[in-house]
């Protein structure tokens, strides 16, 4: 939907509306901004089909956009079916109840140009040039030029990257990505066992997924290092597709009852980053600032979640000036967390298909990244042996005798309330030096100081409730001992 934004002076110029310009101007709409966000001209847009797990859901709840995601009629992701390296083959399903999103992309992007125009949102179709961030730009739409004048503004136009390329876009040389995508559908629905899956598979010179669309349509997407392929040596992309395809057995029974409908097409898939997020009145938001590799599958639900952290941070410098340089200096470390974070996983991913052996595709994208402490990940708390001494030993005390250790100190750091960006207490023990207040969404402050009055489990998870309603029994028992475990709490005799 295409809405005459009236006049073109505004709070926020947002660039780009895919999901992470989508998620931003909503929220800011919502916040009670006047928003103009600039989609790029209608064309040819053939686009990969993408998974987006159940944990999107949270960020599309917080934006208000998952009842209407729900109610669009998208295939279930229900796992993956995954061979990998030397492994055998192996089903991973999501736990019972929990599912994600199999999305046409083309589809998912227009439902959310339509959720943030609900919102408030002014969109017109066209290009920006001449950017002054925090000041103007250039629009060309509709056969006329407008200048814009704006507060702040959000680039969120992906690998066009419209600020980001101002001297700020840091290319990955070791290696290059293309992704060469088609649609199949099959005679009859898929196998049972497939349905709901998205299918992976690696082999010596590159990968390729799979992802259902509906009951008998299936996007086949391969990997390629054009450097290393045919692609340079003047083959069409069919002939290259179909070769690749031929690489990846555990495609071809499914492949063997399809027939192709549409396609292949390229996209470039390769990956950059930049050299900060954030500067005076503009923010990075996105594909625009990284790509991530599509090993991770997580770059919708990246782009969601960087748009929502955005609006969060563009409304606290619109609103609470005093704020702008912890709250920009906030989403810089965030957002280099969350790139760092998914870069190490591919990177694993990369390493276990290689399995040693010396495949240039492969060699090339396992080169390790510096680590980052991002805070503690409560998936590998779940598994941290002193955690699950903790948890072992308060099960078996009859009750309870906690103080706090004399390690523990408390600070001001930023963290995020509402719609803004505040200073706010943070723990700090020696196992977490730059400070955490929240883990599995329960306040560490508020757990360590009410965990001396009880003498009982039970009554300590009932004062918890009272002040966090909705804390599941097992994720309190979970950060209790994580406490116990790294310092914070100690059993007095």
């Amino acid at each position: 939907m295409i809405v005459d934004p009236g006049p073109w002076t505004l709070d926020v110029l947002v660039i780009g509306a895919g999901p992470a310009g989508c998620a931003a101007a909503r929220l800011l709409a919502q916040c009670g901004h006047q928003v103009l966000m600039i989609d790029r001209p209608a064309g040819d847009r053939h686009a990969l089909a993408e998974s987006i797990p159940p944990s999107a859901q949270r960020v599309l709840s917080a934006l208000g956009m998952r009842n209407a995601v729900d109610a669009a009629g998208f295939e279930p992701w229900l796992g993956n079916t995954v061979w990998w390296g030397l492994s055998a083959a192996r089903v991973e399903a999501f736990a019972p109840g929990e599912a994600g999103y199999q999305v046409e992309r083309g589809r998912f992007d227009a439902l959310l140009r339509t959720l943030a125009a609900e919102a408030g949102v002014h969109i017109r179709s066209g290009r920006v040039h001449d950017v002054d961030p925090g000041v103007s730009a250039t629009i060309d739409s509709a056969g006329q030029t407008h200048i814009v004048t704006a507060r702040f503004m959000l680039d969120c136009s992906g690998r066009a990257g419209v600020i980001a390329r101002k001297g700020l876009r840091v290319a990955d040389t070791s290696h290059r990505t293309v992704a060469l995508a088609g649609i199949w559908r099959a005679a009859q629905p898929w196998p049972d066992e497939q349905r709901g899956h998205t299918l992976v598979a690696s082999h010596a010179d590159g990968w390729a997924w799979s992802v259902p669309t509906a009951p008998d349509t299936r996007y086949v997407t391969v990997m390629v290092d054009p450097e290393r392929s045919h692609l340079t040596r003047g083959a069409s992309s069919v002939e290259v597709y179909r070769a690749e395809l031929a690489k990846v057995t555990p495609f071809t029974p499914f492949l063997n009852s399809a027939e192709p409908v549409d396609g292949p097409w390229g996209a470039d898939a390769s990956l950059y980053g930049t050299r900060r997020h954030a500067g005076p009145g503009f923010l990075l938001v996105g594909d625009a600032a990284s790509f991530i590799d599509p090993l991770s599958s997580f770059g919708v639900k990246k782009a969601l979640a960087s748009g929502w952290l955005a609006a969060i941070t563009a409304n606290t410098v619109l609103t609470t000036p005093g704020m702008t340089e912890e709250a920009m200096s906030f989403f810089e470390q965030r957002e280099q967390a969350v790139v760092a974070s998914f870069r190490q996983q591919a990177v694993q991913f990369a390493a276990d298909a290689v399995d040693g052996g010396n495949h240039p595709f492969w060699q090339a994208r396992f080169a390790k990244p510096e680590d980052l402490d991002d805070g503690p990940d409560p998936a590998a708390l779940a598994c941290d042996p002193a955690v699950l001494a903790a948890l072992d030993d308060l099960r078996r005390r009859p009750g309870i005798n906690l103080r706090q250790s004399d390690q523990v100190r408390t600070d001001l750091r930023p963290a995020i309330r509402g719609n803004v960006i505040v200073r706010q207490e943070h723990l700090f023990v020696p196992a977490w030096p730059v400070g955490i207040r929240y883990l599995r969404n329960i306040d560490l402050l508020t757990l360590v100081r009410l965990a001396p009055d009880y003498r009982d489990v039970g009554d300590l998870y009932e004062a918890v409730l009272r002040a966090s309603p909705g804390v599941s029994l097992p994720d309190f028992l979970g950060t209790l001992a994580t406490l116990i475990a790294r310092g914070a709490l100690r059993h007095e005799v």
